[in-house]
């Protein structure tokens, strides 16, 4: 399988911006399925070894089946079994995955005490307690075929690690809860008597996933590799937040839902606001100013600083800016001067080495890698 790129260089000033990564993928066919195991391997073998515990890692991902859970004293041994089950009987790929909750500590309520502090709530019911879930299946979609196939039969499976006999006491997270459920049900819609005790199975993500991999507003591979081989480049600042200081706008080069034509003339518009993105940065940096660049389809921009908040907010909902994120904004902002043979004022825009910045900066969010749109992408 091949996915090709496209790789547009510029080189002025010596700076050169790569706008995108020419590159041949190629799956070596250790790595590739081979369509023919379906044929000549159609009963797959699930190990199912009872001094191993298995449990979720990132390679189970990104979506999973959460069958149940259990807690209390012998939770653990009770999921184990049927992990065992599921694979042995059932030939389905299940591990654990341990969670533990503490509801003993007070947390910060809404609204504000007499004294003007958030106020510190605590819960009904002081318990800790571990609970074990069951996991099954490994799909790229939450809305594959396999994983609604595979969740529809989840609900409706018998295991023998539920019944009487199997395990004296049953440690399924809510039981009682569940049975009763399951009778009125029967009592309603006979149809639904098919359903077994894992009958409020549902998907849900990976829990061994970092949140970035399913990050929807991140920025897409394409952009990605404009940025690559940037040694400032926004996306390696550690930060949440960041000040945008200036901007440079240039026009769309490629777009690659649309047939590229390797002979057009490219907008050097997009060229220039990157040069001047990059020499400001430059600029900066010989000041000590902690400045990333960044750069997509239509601008370039040039941010300050590493913030992991903007402030506090308030109780009417505005935001207190945080002082250094304020200092940011109005070190790099316009100034304010007096237009001449007039009693008016005006804005004048800073500027560093010829270039200016924004009238107005702004906080900005961070831009993140996506690890499932990667994952995902064609590109």
């Amino acid at each position: 399988m091949y996915g090709y790129g496209v790789m547009l260089s510029f080189r002025k000033s010596g700076f050169t911006l790569a706008l995108a990564t020419l590159s041949m993928l190629v799956v070596s066919p250790a790595q590739a399925e081979n369509p023919f195991d379906s044929i000549f391997f159609p009963f797959r073998q699930i190990e199912a070894d009872p001094a191993k515990r298995y449990l979720v890692t990132p390679q189970q991902g990104p979506w999973m089946v959460m069958a149940t859970s259990f807690r209390g004293e012998g939770a653990e041994q009770q999921a184990h079994h049927l992990i065992l089950e599921l694979r042995k009987e059932f030939k389905l790929e299940a591990y654990m995955h341990r969670k533990s909750y503490d509801f003993s500590k007070k947390v910060e309520g809404r609204g504000i005490d007499k004294h003007g502090k958030p106020k510190q709530m605590v819960y009904n019911r002081n318990l800790q307690f571990d609970e074990f879930a069951v996991l099954v299946g490994n799909f790229e979609s939450l809305q594959s075929d396999d994983a609604q196939e595979l969740l529809a039969k989840i609900k409706t499976m018998h295991p023998s690690t539920f019944r009487d006999g199997h395990d004296p006491e049953n440690r399924q997270a809510f039981a009682s809860l569940r049975a009763w459920q399951r009778t009125i049900q029967r009592s309603i819609n006979p149809s639904s008597s098919q359903k077994g005790p894992m009958g409020r199975a549902f998907i849900i993500r990976n829990p061994k996933l970092p949140a970035e991999y399913f990050t929807q507003n991140s920025i897409d591979p394409f952009v990605e590799r404009l940025n690559s081989g940037v040694e400032h480049s926004l996306l390696k600042n550690p930060g949440k937040f960041s000040v945008q200081v200036a901007t440079f706008r240039g026009k769309v080069v490629y777009d690659l839902e649309k047939e590229f034509d390797a002979n057009a003339a490219v907008s050097d518009s997009l060229v220039k606001a990157a040069e001047n993105a990059h020499k400001l940065v430059v600029a900066l940096r010989k000041q000590n100013v902690p400045a990333y660049e960044y750069h997509d389809r239509h601008e370039s921009v040039v941010c300050v600083g590493s913030f992991n908040s903007l402030g506090r907010r308030e109780i009417d909902g505005k935001i207190n800016l945080d002082p250094n994120v304020a200092a940011v904004m109005k070190a790099y902002g316009a100034q304010r001067v007096q237009i001449p043979n007039s009693n008016q004022f005006g804005l004048r825009p800073r500027s560093l080495g010829g270039i200016q910045f924004d009238i107005q900066p702004r906080p900005v969010h961070v831009p993140k890698k996506s690890i499932g749109s990667n994952y995902l992408s064609p590109f």
